[in-house]
């Protein structure tokens, strides 16, 4: 999809350039192998490990990193969420708590409520932003809520790994009420002097059951 064409959506934005910029993202994605699998198997037995409160320093940096994220979600704010993330990065929901079923921990061959590269995501935020996407008329309206800041340790230098509880309440015009709960999974890397999100897991209380239109950001 072109960007003309995203430009004759009604949630139209002065913000033009950075969805422009999203649109050249979504042309390659390439860094999806089996060692990038390797990476999120990693993380699913990690995200079981014993996690410590955040230091004051830590809050700073890496709640507020995580809270913001909420922040621009909440006030559908895309492309700034979307720079959040890092060049190589992971938007995942299993259909399953990968740490209470192991077998879910591997996308390969497990179904994922999502489970997007930085291609795909940049691909999700350009059909939120055409106004023509079904399941997304009326648009979602979200509330994001987050508690339980822990670090947890990993054997890989140069990330940091932040667990927290998770809740997401969504509204659409003229449907009821959803809300959502479980834990989120936050791995941080340092890119270009930055704090970025490399891989992001949404793991739902509720994963196996079916879900009403799931289409928003959780």
């Amino acid at each position: 999809m072109s960007a003309d064409a995203v430009r004759t959506g009604p949630e139209s934005t002065p913000q033009m350039s950075a969805l422009d910029a999203v649109l050249r993202d979504t042309l390659t994605s390439t860094y999806v192998d089996d060692a990038f699998y390797a990476l999120l198997r990693a993380d699913v037995a990690e995200w079981d490990a014993h996690g410590t409160p955040l230091t004051e320093d830590e809050r700073a940096t890496y709640e507020a990193l995580l809270l913001h994220e909420s922040w621009l979600l909440d006030r559908r704010r895309f492309e700034d969420w979307y720079g959040l993330y890092a060049r190589e990065c992971l938007y995942w929901v299993p259909a399953a708590d990968p740490v209470a079923d192991p077998a879910a921990g591997d996308p390969r061959n497990r179904v994922a409520i999502a489970c997007d590269d930085r291609r795909r995501l940049g691909d999700r935020i350009v059909w939120l932003r055409t106004g023509v996407a079904y399941s997304q008329l009326p648009p979602s309206h979200t509330a994001h809520l987050s508690s339980g800041f822990v670090r947890v340790p990993t054997a890989r230098p140069g990330e940091v790994k932040i667990r927290s509880n998770t809740v997401v309440h969504e509204i659409r015009s003229g449907h009821v009420l959803q809300t959502m709960a479980g834990w989120t999974g936050h791995v941080l890397v340092l890119e270009d002097g930055r704090w970025r999100i490399a891989r992001k897991t949404v793991a739902l209380l509720d994963a196996e059951r079916a879900h009403h239109n799931l289409t928003f950001l959780l």
